[in-house]
């Protein structure tokens, strides 16, 4: 083993360094070999003073990428690397470089502008990448490796810690009411709520259970950064399908805020976002639920979901009999410009009795369409009823951006839907909504209509060779096969992900309202009907 002098003292940890006239160092060639040492142990000492990258047994076992007893043990990873959205394995404007280390390439990537990413290979190269670059597994020969980690390491806990002020139980009943026109009741709103930048993930929590009977194995706070299927910076925040994890399994997350907001009193939720998630297998959903008390008692209400290549659906859940306007919302809807005419006017959600809720006329879009057309999605809900929007990206308005909202402003051609509820039969309809962002994959929507898109067709797994929606048995089932093959891979890298820059909420001027917690919150990750 090659001696080793401690050369540097970081706080309570020591970065050590090889002893000049060692094996290691003669490799090195004192002198050059010798700064370039010092300066991996510099950028150990620096980058660890947050969290630590320290307790590095020797530079020897860095090189072999030893890790065991390290801090960076949730932070840096082996055997993976990162690779940029075009295929390369660099940001534009970098190159491979020398360093003598995994510390001086991560010190690299955090003096670089727009590195988010270091992967360091055994031969002493460093590449760079960016924001959007995705973690790769290293399956080439033993004799080759390469460890990989962010610009630098930080603390992740797997809260959040929070203390509300207000209580979501024992609060008035929904009541509907209805508003002037086409509108909504509040003219002006303001920000009350936000996830952005750095701090993107610090609200939410990562819920683990999974019950769609699909092939997502949704992960905690602290595993989905180090498997990078989550990962936020100032350009932004992104979530992913990450590597299979297990037979007919494969990483993904789902997040649920831990504050609650009244859509009695009326709030509006907007996502900016670059990119959302699509694809054979791939079931995304931006959606709202009450947690207190059993589904769908507490309502329900998806913004954005889909599976496979079928259209979004606007729809809501309630256990009451509560109806849509039909009269208001015929008269609304002209204004909606491509309009799917189909609705569902009743708002009683009973999946065994085929009762799937309120579904107004809207414009359906598929999750390409989406990608492809980057903006705002935003959901406005109150006592009247809800109404779903689209803003192109150039077209946001300042009010919007200035985060001072009037919906009621906004232009006809953003509106996706419009469900005007119905004041004689839309009471105790509703209750203070979490926020809940989840990838979920085949299972019991994107499995069973696997024979229904014609893009799961084209992956070539059908009969015989499998059984469409058969998610019970994942061994026979064909969206769940093409999800464990390595085929998918390129698919899911490049389009089964979440781009974005903020997600808001904005509560009407006027009103002083307190925090109040979301039920799973409230119940340590448990949904009511869990407990």
């Amino acid at each position: 083993m090659e001696a080793i002098d401690p050369l540097v003292e970081c706080e309570s940890q020591t970065v050590v360094q090889p002893r000049p006239g060692g094996p290691l160092g003669r490799r090195l060639g004192f002198g050059l070999g010798l700064l370039a040492a010092l300066a991996a142990g510099a950028a150990l000492c620096g980058a660890s003073r947050g969290v630590g990258l320290g307790e590095a047994k020797t530079m020897e076992s860095i090189r072999e990428f030893d890790l065991t007893g390290m801090k960076t043990l949730k932070c840096w990873k082996n055997k993976t690397f990162y690779v940029e959205a075009n295929g390369d394995f660099q940001m534009p404007k970098t190159s491979k470089t020398s360093t003598v280390g995994p510390a001086a390439c991560q010190l690299m990537c955090a003096s670089t502008f727009g590195c988010e990413h270091f992967s360091y290979w055994k031969d002493g190269g460093c590449l760079l990448t960016s924001f959007s670059a995705h973690p790769k597994a290293y399956i080439g020969p033993d004799d080759n490796g390469v460890i990989s980690g962010p610009r630098e390491c930080k603390e992740i806990d797997n809260g959040p810690t929070m203390v509300f002020e207000g209580s979501a139980l024992g609060l008035p009943k929904f009541h509907a009411h209805k508003a002037g026109g086409c509108g909504s009741l509040h003219d002006h709103y303001k920000l009350a709520w936000s996830a952005e930048g750095e701090t993107f993930f610090d609200e939410w929590q990562f819920i683990n259970k999974s019950e769609t009977r699909g092939a997502e194995w949704y992960l905690n706070k602290t595993e989905a950064f180090y498997q990078g299927v989550v990962h936020a910076s100032k350009a932004g925040a992104l979530l992913r399908v990450g590597e299979q994890v297990q037979p007919f399994k494969r990483r993904s997350v789902m997040l649920h805020s831990a504050q609650a907001w009244r859509p009695d009193i009326g709030f509006i939720v907007a996502m900016k976002y670059k990119h959302v998630p699509y694809g054979p297998g791939i079931w995304p959903a931006f959606w709202l639920v009450n947690s207190d008390v059993g589904w769908p008692k507490g309502g329900e209400l998806d913004i954005l979901e889909y599976a496979n290549d079928e259209a979004n659906k606007v729809t809501f859940h309630t256990d009451r009999h509560c109806k849509l306007n039909v009269e208001k919302l015929k008269k609304c809807a002209r204004n909606i410009q491509g309009i799917d005419p189909n609705m569902l006017v009743n708002c009683y959600t009973n999946y065994s009795m085929n009762l799937i809720g309120c579904m107004p006329p809207q414009v359906r879009k598929d999750g390409e369409w989406f990608a492809k057309n980057p903006g705002v999605i935003a959901l406005l809900w109150d006592a009247s009823g809800i109404t779903s929007f689209h803003i192109p990206e150039s077209e946001i308005p300042a009010d919007l951006a200035n985060n001072q909202p009037q919906p009621n402003t906004w232009k006809d051609s953003w509106r996706m839907a419009f469900m005007p509820f119905e004041a004689e039969t839309c009471m105790d309809i509703a209750r203070p909504q979490e926020i809940v962002l989840n990838i979920a994959i085949c299972g019991d929507w994107a499995g069973n209509t696997w024979w229904e898109c014609e893009e799961c067709k084209a992956t070539g797994y059908v009969p015989d060779y499998c059984t469409p929606g058969h998610v019970t048995e994942p061994a026979t089932d064909c969206c769940t096969l093409y999800i464990s093959n390595p085929s998918a891979e390129e698919g899911l890298k490049s389009k089964a992900f979440f781009d974005l820059d903020y997600i808001k909420v904005f509560e009407p001027e006027g009103y002083d309202l307190p925090r109040y917690p979301a039920g799973t919150y409230r119940n340590g990750g448990v949904f009511v009907g869990d407990v």
